[in-house]
């Protein structure tokens, strides 16, 4: 908990409100809810805690307790519309800029501001459309887990209408989190949004294959599917028929260059190639893993659990290119230690790993890597 004395001694007066935002660990379905699909995180003790008060000034002042981020102020009003890529305040600073446009509201001075909403669900979708503000086309994961969460189990998370359910997790599943050493701020580089553009195209050119006259709700994977009326499993056979790679002139031929501009976003302009059957291949195939995770846990299979977990690894490593070899290294690591099952969580290219043991048997998994957090269905423990 923070100090407010730390927050006086940087504003010169008292917080009048503190905000406490949970940390989340995604067990399974990376890369997918921006594609419409249904992930499976968990929420932790470890995050983000806010003390906040208004000034009475014409000034938005952000300052942070760790001094490598650096205070910030930004005069009112603002016309402050987005960054990319990002400070580390831009992030605050979008949250604002959602809130304020959610409220219609008069830009007032403050230290910090909060806005409570009585529906969380709310809360989650504002949050997730705020981050397009940092270039992030993120399909909200991240901040319904955060927003959502409940106390001893994970949650299984679906978009479009958003909602949750919880999923109860087996009584000797315990998760570690360790972190592989490399880090890539996702919303600084091209990469993520990259992966947003080649689901759109595929699922253009899958819809074109299939000769259908069927206008999905949006062109992401899983309203194509739903579109085709097909099963995730019939879906993995129709992405063979994608091109592995290929190039824009080849898609404007196929597609139209207007049907491929409209699918870039404004940091993908310059992409000349593309990787359509990979990523789709593992969209689908992650939303299969997602579904069968969930079954396992139900059931108390710990063994299928590792099992999927090991699976989607592989797929984020090859389909989708999302991993980095300190990170592989790391997963190959948790394997040899012991871990039942391991695999990258949070966007990749570096980060952390989550991996799954049996708590009634101990591994020498914590002894051996750099653990970061141990989480068992009843407390998390660093």
């Amino acid at each position: 908990m923070v100090d407010t004395t730390k927050f006086q001694n940087v504003f010169g007066h008292l917080p009048t409100v503190r905000v406490f935002c949970p940390g989340r660990v995604n067990l399974i379905g990376e890369h997918i809810d921006y594609h419409g699909y249904g992930v499976l995180p968990m929420a932790t003790e470890d995050g983000t805690e806010i003390l906040a008060a208004p000034n009475g000034q014409s000034i938005i002042r952000i300052a942070n307790v760790d001094h490598q981020y650096l205070e910030h102020t930004v005069p009112l009003p603002s016309d402050w519309s987005g960054a990319s890529p990002p400070k580390w305040y831009d992030y605050v600073l979008c949250g604002w800029k959602g809130i304020m446009e959610k409220l219609n509201s008069d830009q007032i001075g403050f230290d910090l501001l909060v806005e409570v909403f009585r529906f969380r669900e709310e809360l989650a979708d504002l949050c997730a459309i705020a981050e397009h503000y940092v270039g992030t086309q993120g399909g909200g994961m991240d901040q319904a887990a955060e927003v959502l969460a409940v106390d001893g189990g994970a949650l299984r998370i679906d978009f479009s209408p958003l909602r949750s359910r919880v999923v109860t997790l087996p009584p000797l599943a315990a998760f570690t989190v360790l972190h592989c050493g490399d880090t890539l701020n996702k919303a600084a580089t091209s990469q993520y949004n990259e992966r947003v553009v080649e689901g759109r195209l595929a699922g253009k050119l899958l819809l074109k294959n299939s000769g259908t006259l069927a206008k999905p709700h949006s062109w992401r994977l899983k309203h194509v599917q739903e579109a085709l009326g097909k099963s995730l499993e019939e879906m993995l056979q129709l992405c063979e028929d994608l091109p592995n790679e290929t190039s824009r002139e080849e898609l404007e031929n196929l597609l139209s260059k207007e049907v491929v501009d409209e699918c870039l976003s404004p940091n993908t302009q310059h992409l000349t190639s593309f990787k359509l059957r990979p990523r789709a291949r593992h969209v689908y195939s992650e939303a299969l893993r997602v579904d069968k995770f969930e079954e396992a846990c139900k059931a108390g299979e710990l063994l299928e659990m590792g099992k999927l977990m090991y699976a989607s690894h592989e797929s984020c490593g090859k389909d989708y290119e999302c991993s980095c070899k300190a990170m592989d290294k790391l997963v190959v690591e948790c394997r040899e230690a012991g871990a039942i099952g391991a695999r990258l969580t949070g966007a990749g290219w570096g980060g952390c790993a989550v991996a799954l043991v049996d708590s009634s048997h101990p591994t020498d998994l914590g002894e051996k890597l750099n653990t970061l957090l141990l989480w068992l269905p009843n407390f998390i423990r660093l």
